[in-house]
C-alpha cells in the first residue's frame, strides 16, 4: 500500500514535469528565435541539468529537516539523525528520478515562461498591426 501512495505522489509530478519540458522544446523548435534567447535557454537547460542532480543527490532542508527535494527520502530526527522514509526499492528508484526531472523542470520553467510571453507579445502585436493596416512588426528583426 505504501508504494501505491507515492505513485500517486510521484506520477502526477512527472507528468506536469514532462509536460513543462515538452512545451519547452516545442516552443524553442517552433519559432527561430534572437540569439539572446538561444543562449538563455541554454543556458537555462545547464543550469536544469545541475539543478536536477543537485535535487537528486545532495539537497538538504535543514528547516523541514528532510533528505532530497522535491520529494524527501529520508528524515533527521533530533537524536538519532537521518532516518529513511519506508518506500519500496521501485518507489525509492522513482523518487531519484522524479527529483532530476522535477529539478531540471523548476530551472527551465521561468525561461519557457518568459519565452511564452515574448511570442504572445509578440502575436499581440501583430495582430494590433492588422487591425491597423500597418506592416506586421517582429520584435526578431529590431536591431
Amino acid at each position: 500500500m505504501d508504494g501505491f501512495i507515492g505513485l500517486v505522489v510521484i506520477l502526477p509530478l512527472l507528468v506536469f514535469a514532462g509536460w513543462v519540458l515538452k512545451k519547452s522544446a516545442m516552443l524553442y523548435l517552433g519559432r527561430d528565435w534572437p540569439k539572446g534567447w538561444v543562449g538563455l535557454f541554454w543556458i537555462s537547460v545547464m543550469l536544469g541539468i545541475g539543478f536536477g542532480f543537485w535535487c537528486s543527490g545532495f539537497a538538504e532542508w535543514d528547516a523541514m529537516r528532510f533528505r532530497r527535494l522535491p520529494i524527501p527520502i529520508e528524515y533527521k530526527h533530533p537524536q538519532d539523525g537521518w532516518i529513511p522514509l519506508e518506500f519500496p526499492v521501485y518507489i525509492r528508484s522513482m523518487v531519484l528520478g522524479a527529483d532530476f526531472v522535477l529539478g531540471f523542470m523548476m530551472a527551465m520553467f521561468p525561461v519557457t515562461a518568459a519565452m511564452r510571453i515574448a511570442e504572445f507579445m509578440d502575436e499581440s502585436r501583430r495582430i494590433k498591426s492588422v487591425k491597423a493596416n500597418q506592416p506586421n512588426p517582429i520584435s526578431d528583426d529590431t536591431p
